[in-house]
């Protein structure tokens, strides 16, 4: 993904998805969520690294293979169910925290109440 700027990298996740090896730039997202080396290549934004990235892809076609194959299982951590998961699991513990918090604040309240 030659790009100055990727917020996440839907592009890296589409080709994983078809067992495809990526290179990616190490500017925006895409460098946050590919392993370099396992399941793609993290290359500087300059065209001669990105050429690099793609030959070692493209002449080595077994590392490709299993970059790919590795893609192809990391992408499964960003299907809809795992996403939809861990935001409800963040939710949850935000909202059981915050309960802690009232509760204790409400304890220390009790009986303190102005009385007209």
């Amino acid at each position: 993904v030659p790009s100055r700027y990727e917020p996440f990298g839907i592009a890296v996740l589409e080709a994983w998805a078809c067992g495809k090896p990526v290179v990616v730039t190490k500017a925006g997202g895409p460098h946050e969520i590919v392993l370099h080396g396992k399941d793609g290549l993290k290359v500087n934004a300059e065209a001669s690294n990105i050429a690099w990235g793609l030959r070692e892809v493209l002449n080595n076609r077994q590392r490709g293979n299993r970059m790919g194959k590795r893609g192809l299982e990391r992408c499964k951590e960003f299907s809809w169910d795992v996403i939809c998961a861990r935001t409800e699991a963040v939710y949850r513990e935000l909202f059981s925290a915050e309960e802690g918090v009232l509760s204790r604040v409400g304890a220390g309240r009790e009986g303190t109440e102005r009385r007209a």
